[in-house]
């Protein structure tokens, strides 16, 4: 199964999602969407599983399971702190200790991130402000204007557009050569 371009509202929906921060790091502003399960290992290439990202999160995380990520972005992180023997003979449980919390701090990110995408007005706000865009359309410049109406629709629960009024009737007339539509005024009789 190949990966394939997700519509940008869906994309915006993601990017917006855990404060439109990188669901993995937590303080870079999220640019792009991440397969929380990669595509190598069978995941999905649906909206149920992906995760707003940072550039560099989503590329060293590449196709690395959840578990091997957050252990490397937490060596990474706790090895540039605390140099080449940590704690001294208590390290491995220190770093045991730290891989957990950073663990724990990344799961409950996720399920917060879930939260939002399984939010169906949520859902149905992004789909029917931006479900005409172009798949390829410039996601950052339109990620700038989602931005502000989004938080403002967060604070109104995310309200439905007001449905569109219906269209004029109308009837086949033949006043001119070939036929043209007319309106049908409102008090006349169907």
């Amino acid at each position: 199964m190949g990966r394939k371009k997700q519509e940008l509202w869906v994309r915006l929906m993601v990017l917006l999602t855990n404060g439109g921060r990188c669901v993995y790091c937590d303080y870079a502003e999220s640019q792009v969407i991440d397969h929380v399960i990669p595509l190598k290992a069978n995941g999905e290439d649906s909206w149920e599983n992906l995760v707003p990202a940072c550039e560099a999160c989503n590329l060293g995380k590449s196709d690395k399971g959840l578990f091997a990520w957050v252990a490397e972005l937490t060596y990474r992180d706790s090895a540039s702190a605390s140099g080449a023997r940590p704690h001294g003979t208590n390290g491995l449980d220190w770093m045991r200790e730290q891989l957990e919390c950073a663990f724990d701090d990344v799961q409950a990110r996720l399920v917060g991130v879930k939260a939002e995408l399984d939010d169906e007005g949520r859902r149905n706000w992004f789909f029917d402000r931006h479900w005409h865009l172009s798949k390829n359309a410039e996601i950052w410049l339109w990620r700038g204007w989602a931005d502000t109406d989004a938080a403002e629709a967060r604070m109104n629960g995310y309200p439905k557009l007001p449905p569109p009024p219906p269209p004029p009737r109308m009837r086949i007339t033949r006043a001119h050569l070939g036929q043209v539509l007319e309106p049908i005024p409102s008090d006349e009789a169907s």
